[in-house]
């Protein structure tokens, strides 16, 4: 019998966050017949709000990653892991500069995000320090797994030796849905965002364009964050603040998606907007602004929605959408073509058994 390949995934929680979502769905769904997963998680099971049912997790309990260092040596000691994978930079950092103890093991990084955006609209400027580790973190990887072309990309550009141990791999879609599902009768529109209320995700943009609008909707807002202020000046600026409807967390997005019209995306830059993958795979038509990341990897327009460069283009493709909608059946069959579960998954599984040979 062939040997499983031991996997160890770890992250600073499993609290609400696309790297967790997505590492936490991947580490569940491999095939048990040739891998044996393994979860660590610097934080706190109290507030994990993802499934951790079908794999063996440990958690730390630590409120730091930085306090969690001494466990992260002490279970890849243990566990001996073939690969260790880690998402988000800092704890990469520090996960892959123990890679010295452990020469046997290959260490791999998902990257969560594109940095020239942490750069502009986060202040995320790293100290001298900071650059440091960070190159030295890239030179110990073994394979760095990007979301979308543009991140791998920009990657590139700054790392150009890292060409060699880049691959490419978009986020599954973690909800699969009956293509047969039934849009609710609506007296009028119900349009929709989901994501962290920061300015970079543009949800002043999106209200400018529903301004603009002479018939009457819906709009929810489901997310949290420092730039919320903002949004709700802009919307009593614009006279719109009675149309919409706030939700700072739910664990029932699905169900928000699939009674709703149109998904608005008005982000200035993306990662790999899972937010976005969910509605088409719901079969929820997505308008979203044509920007940097894996948007555009997602939207077929005129087949699950529309890729915009203006508020007034997102306002008529609105008004298009509203006399004539698109079957969902056709918007849940063009996501599944590309980033069903049982796709990406082997894409994952393919690139790990790839790594061991060498």
């Amino acid at each position: 019998m062939e040997k499983k390949i031991k996997i160890l995934f770890i992250l600073p929680s499993l609290r609400p966050g696309g790297a967790e979502r997505v590492v936490s769905f991947i580490a569940q769904h491999l095939d048990k017949t040739k891998f044996e997963p393994k979860l660590l998680i610097v934080g706190y099971e109290k507030k994990a709000v993802y499934s951790f049912d079908n794999i063996e997790t440990v958690f730390l309990n630590k409120s730091r990653v930085l306090f969690g260092i001494f466990g992260i040596f002490k279970n890849i000691n243990k566990f001996k892991p073939d690969i260790v994978m880690t998402s988000i930079a800092h704890l990469t950092m520090v996960t892959v500069l123990q890679s010295y103890f452990f020469r046997k093991t290959k260490f791999v990084s998902r990257e969560a995000n594109i940095k020239k955006v942490s750069r502009q609209y986060h202040n995320e400027m790293p100290s001298t320090l900071g650059n440091i580790l960070n190159n030295l973190s890239y030179k110990l990887l073994d394979l760095v797994i990007c979301q979308s072309r543009d991140m791998a990309s920009e990657l590139i550009d700054s790392h150009p030796k890292l060409e060699q141990k880049i691959t490419i791999v978009n986020n599954p879609i973690t909800k699969v849905y009956s293509s047969e599902i039934n849009m609710p009768e609506l007296t009028k529109p119900h349009y929709i965002t989901v994501g962290r209320l920061h300015e970079e995700k543009g949800h002043c943009r999106i209200l400018l364009a529903l301004s603009q609008l002479d018939y009457d909707f819906d709009y929810t807002i489901i997310g949290k964050g420092i730039y919320k202020a903002n949004i709700v000046d802009k919307a009593n600026l614009l006279s719109i603040m009675d149309k919409i409807t706030w939700i700072d967390f739910t664990d029932k997005v699905q169900e928000y998606l699939i009674d709703s019209s149109v998904f608005i995306q008005g982000s200035f830059a993306e990662g790999f907007p899972n937010a976005l993958l969910e509605s088409c795979a719901a079969g929820t038509p997505a308008i979203a602004y044509n920007c940097l990341g894996g948007t555009s990897e997602i939207i077929d327009n005129g087949i699950n929605g529309f890729l915009v460069d203006s508020e007034n283009e997102l306002k008529n493709r609105l008004i298009e959408l509203k006399v004539n909608p698109i079957d969902k059946r056709q918007i849940i069959t063009s996501v599944m073509k590309k980033f069903s579960p049982e796709q990406i998954i082997t894409q994952y599984e393919k690139a790990f058994t790839n790594l061991v040979k060498y």
